[in-house]
């Protein structure tokens, strides 16, 4: 493990002109569109966010990143009312997190960027109220869990509309991914806090369940309007790598276009800043995360292609299922390049 400071790269990198990669080329050939509610949903998205976060000290910088444009490409083909459910999540994911990593956003008893020990009561009262609006507490009958925390109390609106059409396997996915998202933040608050550079193998620990990714992916069928696939395929080799490549070339993205904004910023969250802690040359670094995020889009082709060949296993509606939410992983992947 290195005992780098963040600041010294950051310091290194500030400054630095770099060529990045060109991200739609990489993407070729992925399926990408926009729901055609756009218009309604910023309209929509923009009432929720002033309802549910207008506690939110950045409640104008959370409506200017126009999340209903991220929904809309996120989730082209999903009807409107599950549309709007899918947008709130992850509206509510990015607000959420925010209040860990932002240092300027207080609670009411104080800044959590920085304080250990206020952050986890936080991931703990989450993970209950999450838990209980999904009707998966595991002792139903101690009555409602409330939470005076309005950041968490705004995932009422989603977990109730998730009640409705999942059934408890389903629930139970997302609340599993909900789960590893909460301790993974912890994961990488306690690298932060820790003050030294995180190897690439430390960051690749916290990474896929920090990101959230996994969780939008589990209302993948929720927002096709499926019925549900079977615990075989869900359970599938194949399918698990198809959600991880899913997440990894989201990240890296998301790694490579954000790179300045996050050094802005002084967030060592990135893949960049690490490899170039190994060469100090920066755009040496940008081209191997351009050179990863290519050896991943090939996996997840070749993966997604492996499922196809499964179709004669299942019946007619399960392989139309499975193709729709192999097609929804890329679209989370092209739509991600889109907003961004």
């Amino acid at each position: 493990m290195t005992q780098e400071q963040p600041i010294s790269i950051l310091t290194a990198l500030h400054g630095q002109s770099i060529i990045l990669p060109d991200l739609n080329a990489i993407l070729d050939g992925w399926p990408r569109e926009v729901n055609q509610n756009l218009d309604r949903l910023r309209h929509d998205v923009d009432e929720w966010l002033g309802s549910a976060m207008s506690h939110s000290p950045k409640l104008e910088t959370l409506k200017a990143a126009d999340f209903g444009y991220f929904g809309a490409t996120w989730w082209p083909r999903a009807t409107y009312e599950r549309l709007r459910i899918v947008t709130f999540l992850a509206a509510w994911l990015f607000v959420w997190d925010d209040v860990v990593v932002f240092p300027e956003i207080d609670m009411d008893n104080g800044s959590l960027w920085d304080n250990f020990e206020l952050s986890n009561p936080y991931r703990n009262e989450t993970r209950e109220y999450v838990q209980y609006c999904l009707s998966l507490t595991s002792e139903p009958d101690i009555g409602p869990v409330k939470t005076v925390n309005a950041t968490i109390q705004a995932f009422e609106t989603i977990g109730t509309a998730i009640r409705k059409v999942y059934n408890f396997e389903q629930r139970k996915r997302f609340m599993n991914y909900m789960e590893d998202f909460l301790e993974m933040s912890q994961q990488e608050q306690m690298l932060r806090l820790r003050g030294t550079l995180p190897s690439l193998e430390e960051f690749w620990l916290y990474r896929p369940g920090s990101s959230a990714v996994h969780v939008t992916i589990a209302l993948n069928e929720f927002a096709w309007d499926n019925k549900s696939l079977p615990t075989s395929v869900m359970e599938d080799g194949d399918m698990k790598l198809l959600w991880d490549y899913t997440n990894v070339i989201i990240s890296t993205v998301n790694d490579i276009v954000s790179l300045k904004k996050e050094i802005a910023r002084g967030s060592i969250s990135s893949m960049i800043p690490l490899l170039y802690a190994r060469s100090r040359d920066a755009q040496v670094a940008v081209d191997q995360t351009a050179e990863f995020l290519v050896v991943n889009v090939k996996a997840f082709e070749e993966t997604a292609q492996r499922l196809l060949k499964q179709e004669k296993r299942h019946n007619v509606e399960e392989a139309r299922e499975l193709r729709a939410f192999i097609k929804g992983c890329q679209f989370y992947c092209s739509g991600n390049l889109t907003w961004r």
